[in-house]
């Protein structure tokens, strides 16, 4: 079994309170290479609000991380998987919270 996971974070080094950050499960068809990977990444690195992004090509999702406060429609979010080549097939938004360090 391909044992694939590709992760590109962001990560604050200061202290400060809990809040909750906002994570959108994106479930993409036709992911299935290291290539594929990185193309979803870089469109995806383009965004403001986004602060980390995870490629999972095992399970075809890229999980988005937003900054605090930020925000991206359903609509922006199809149009990034469309762009970066491959099919946008649905997504789940959660809400995380986390204390930073």
């Amino acid at each position: 079994m391909r044992q694939f996971l590709m992760i590109f974070t962001a990560v604050s080094l200061l202290a400060g309170p809990a809040f909750a950050a906002q994570k959108i499960n994106i479930t993409v068809n036709g992911m299935v290479c290291d290539f594929c990977a990185q193309a979803v990444w870089k469109v995806m690195s383009e965004y403001d609000a986004v602060a980390d992004t995870l490629v999972d090509l095992d399970r075809s999702m890229v999980i988005v991380t937003l900054k605090d406060g930020q925000d991206l429609s359903d609509e922006e979010l199809n149009k990034a998987i469309t762009y970066s080549g491959y099919d946008f097939v649905s997504l789940e938004r959660v809400e995380e919270s986390r204390t930073q360090e």
